[in-house]
């Protein structure tokens, strides 16, 4: 049944549109605005069937597979939009994104290269310092990391790089350095659940109970995760709480 009215919809799409690239790439973009994204694909992939070198109707296309999940998908689909136009924004950063969530390191690495020189950019420089990282690349990784927390502007949330650097610090044994990046993460996003547990978390480590039991509750206060309950027991146990400890490990399981 859910097949068959997804066949109708791409019908009436391209039959709307007559065949015109151009005209099935508006549909396209229309479909997947109004939440209709297996719609919005069909009309997408018959656009760029059609016109092949359309690199913006390409990205549209991974745009919307990336929107479900789809990233096997997505990533040629941001790779054609990287390869035909370049200078189109933010193709080669989707690309070199999607492929590093695909655990794709040396190609995320060239993807993320040829977006910095199109357009110096904060997030380029997180996820290439994030694929350095995962190859064991640490130097490369912090200079990328540096560079990201100098050029960040308007930063989503949980992904200011201040947080990845700060983590990435920790994991090299180094956290009084960790301690700076995710304090000045916690101030520019007060509201980011992340980086109040990534410093709660560092705090732990460093036997400041106290502060990194504040950091742990104002991170559960906005988001319940199972690791946040794991190491607010554990700050919890440090502390001399065994009850409220008890609580929270339960719920870690």
């Amino acid at each position: 049944m859910r097949a068959g009215i997804l066949s109708l919809l791409f019908c009436s799409a391209v039959a709307a549109a007559g065949q015109d690239p151009a005209a099935l790439y508006r549909e396209g973009l229309r479909l997947f605005s109004e939440r209709q994204p297996q719609a919005a694909i069909a009309a997408l992939q018959q656009s760029v069937a059609l016109q092949p070198k359309n690199a913006a109707a390409w990205k549209a296309l991974g745009v919307v597979y990336a929107s479900i999940g789809d990233f096997e998908h997505a990533e040629p689909a941001f790779g054609n939009a990287c390869e035909r136009q370049r200078s189109l924004p933010d193709a080669c950063l989707y690309h070199g994104r999607t492929l590093y969530l695909l655990d794709r390191f040396p190609a995320a690495i060239e993807a993320l290269h040829r977006a910095l020189a199109v357009r110096d950019a904060a997030e380029a420089h997180r996820l290439l310092a994030l694929s350095l990282e995962a190859l064991g690349r640490a130097p490369e990784a912090e200079s990328e990391f540096r560079a990201a927390v100098k050029t960040a502007r308007d930063t989503a949330p949980d992904e200011d790089p201040g947080i990845d650097y700060g983590v990435f610090l920790y994991r090299q044994a180094r956290p009084e350095e960790a301690l700076t990046p995710l304090r000045d993460a916690v101030v520019r996003h007060p509201d980011s659940a992340r980086a109040h547990l990534e410093l709660g978390c560092v705090l732990l480590s460093l036997d400041r109970l106290d502060e990194a039991a504040a950091q742990l509750e104002r991170s559960l206060a906005l988001r319940d995760t199972p690791r946040t309950h794991l190491l607010l027991g554990k700050t919890y146990l440090r502390q001399g709480k065994a009850d409220a400890a008890e609580a929270h490990l339960k719920r870690a399981r």
